[in-house]
C-alpha cells in the first residue's frame, strides 16, 4: 500500500510538472550561440516573443546552467535585449545588434565579468535543442527555487567579488612598479545598490591602475611612487585628490569626468 501510494504521488508530481512545462508556450526556432571560449547562450523564444528562455552555459557564475525567463526589451535599430533579474539587478544576458561591421550580430554578458562575450550561431547545436527538456528543466529549476535564488541580491558575494576586482589591480600595479601599492574603500560605506550596479573596481582601482600606467612608460616614474603605498578610496559629491605622508585620498563621484585625465595629472606631481 505504501508503495503504491509513494508511486501515486510521484506520478502526480510528475504531471503537475508537466501541466506547467506546457503553459509555457515555445516558438519552434531556438538559438544555440557559441563563442570562442566555449561559452553557449541559448534563446528560445515564447510564441509571442514577448519574453524568452535564455540559458547560459560554461561560465564560472551561479547563473551556469540555470533557464531563465527573460524579458524581450525591443531598443532602436531593430536591436533588442533579453533581460532577466540576476543578483538583485535587471541585467542584459544576451544582446542583438544588427551590425555590419562586426563578424557576430549576438553578445553574451556575465554578471560581474569585465568582457562581454562575442556569440554566434550555431545551426547544428540549435537544431539540437529539445524545446520540450528545456522546459523541464526551467520548470524543474523554479521548483526548486534556483532562479529565485540567483535574483536575490547577496551582499556578501558583491564584495568578495568587487574586493578581488579591486585586489588584482593592486598587484598587478607592485608587480609593474615594483614597490607595494594598496587600495583601500570604506565598504560599509557603500550601498546596496552602489555595490550592485557600480564596479567599485573601476571607481577606486583608477588610481592604482594609472600607477601601473604611468610606471610601464616612464622608469623616472617608478622612483617617484615608491613614496606611496597606499591609496585612499571613497565617494563624495565631488571628485577630489590629495596626498597625506605616503598615502594617495582619492574621493570620486559615480558620474565623475575625466577620472583618468585627473588622476594621471596628479601622479605626475609627486
Amino acid at each position: 500500500m505504501t508503495r503504491t501510494l509513494s508511486t501515486f504521488v510521484a506520478s502526480a508530481a510528475l504531471a503537475l510538472l508537466s501541466l506547467s512545462a506546457h503553459a509555457l508556450e515555445l516558438g519552434d526556432s531556438p538559438l544555440a550561440l557559441v563563442s570562442d571560449s566555449d561559452l553557449e547562450a541559448v534563446v528560445a523564444h515564447t510564441a509571442d516573443d514577448s519574453q524568452a528562455l535564455v540559458k547560459l552555459s560554461g561560465v564560472n557564475h551561479p547563473l551556469d546552467g540555470v533557464v531563465v525567463l527573460a524579458d524581450i526589451e525591443e531598443r532602436e535599430d531593430s536591436s533588442r535585449a533579453y533581460r532577466a533579474e540576476v543578483d538583485g539587478k535587471m541585467r542584459s544576458l544576451v544582446v542583438y545588434t544588427n551590425s555590419y561591421w562586426a563578424p557576430t550580430d549576438y553578445t553574451a554578458y556575465v554578471p560581474g565579468h569585465q568582457e562581454p562575450y562575442a556569440v554566434k550561431t550555431d545551426e547544428k547545436r540549435s537544431a539540437q535543442i529539445s524545446l520540450d527538456e528545456l522546459t523541464a528543466q526551467y520548470e524543474q529549476q523554479m521548483t526548486e527555487g534556483v532562479q529565485a535564488e540567483l535574483a536575490r541580491f547577496d551582499r556578501g558575494k558583491a564584495l568578495q567579488r568587487q574586493q578581488s576586482a579591486l585586489q588584482a589591480i593592486d598587484e598587478s600595479a607592485s608587480k609593474v612598479c615594483g614597490s607595494p601599492v594598496t587600495t583601500r574603500v570604506d565598504w560599509e560605506a557603500l550601498s546596496n545598490e552602489q555595490l550592485n550596479s557600480l564596479s567599485i573596481s573601476g571607481y577606486c582601482g583608477q588610481v592604482a591602475a594609472e600607477m601601473e600606467y604611468l610606471c610601464l612608460s616612464d622608469d623616472g616614474f617608478k622612483e617617484r611612487v615608491r613614496e606611496v603605498s597606499e591609496v585612499d578610496c571613497g565617494f563624495a559629491d565631488s571628485m577630489n585628490l590629495g596626498r597625506d605622508g605616503q598615502k594617495v585620498v582619492f574621493q570620486t563621484k559615480e558620474d565623475a569626468k575625466n577620472q583618468r585625465e585627473t588622476i594621471n595629472g596628479f601622479l605626475q606631481t609627486l
